[in-house]
């Protein structure tokens, strides 16, 4: 679902509409958090990353890294963007959560991933690289950092989570 999701999100941006990002995230949050369990960690990894997330990417803007379409308010990163986080923040305890304890590798895949990512979405037409050599480091740096950080939140929040439904069985 994180797959589809990131194609709606970007083309959606490419379309310069965020309406089809908002739509698909809602319905996969309601999803979600029907039928996943670890749902106090989900909805604090969502928050934290919709922070982090939106705080570096609205920084990029402003620093006239990047510019992305459908948005909004400058140098607020778009509603498309949001919807990227938040999909990308329910992977953590699920599909990734083989790296939850392997944070320096999480770091290693997200400084190399998120420059392609980011590439692939410019090629889509979701955004385009204003300043492309300082970017790709930017990106790189921030994601090598911000990735773990959100596996460590991850990781704490989880074990209090299963460490409370022990104690009520």
């Amino acid at each position: 679902l994180f797959q589809i999701g990131w194609f709606v999100c970007v083309l959606s941006g490419a379309a310069e509409l965020n309406s089809p990002a908002v739509i698909f995230t809602v319905a996969l949050l309601i999803f979600h958090f029907r039928f996943y369990r670890w749902k106090q960690t989900d909805y604090k990894l969502v928050l934290a990353a919709i922070l982090i997330g939106v705080v570096l990417d609205s920084s990029w803007s402003a620093w006239n890294l990047m510019a992305y379409q459908a948005q909004t308010i400058e140098p607020i990163a778009p509603w498309w963007i949001w919807c990227l986080w938040i999909n990308f923040a329910l992977t953590l305890n699920h599909s990734l959560s083989w790296l939850l304890k392997r944070r320096v590798m999480a770091g290693i895949f997200s400084a190399i991933a998120s420059p392609v990512s980011y590439y692939a979405g410019s090629r889509l037409g979701a955004l385009d690289w204003l300043q492309p050599e300082i970017l790709i480091v930017v990106l790189a740096i921030s994601w090598g950092l911000a990735i773990p950080l959100l596996m460590t939140l991850a990781n704490y929040w989880r074990n209090q989570e299963s460490g409370k439904q022990h104690a009520v069985v």
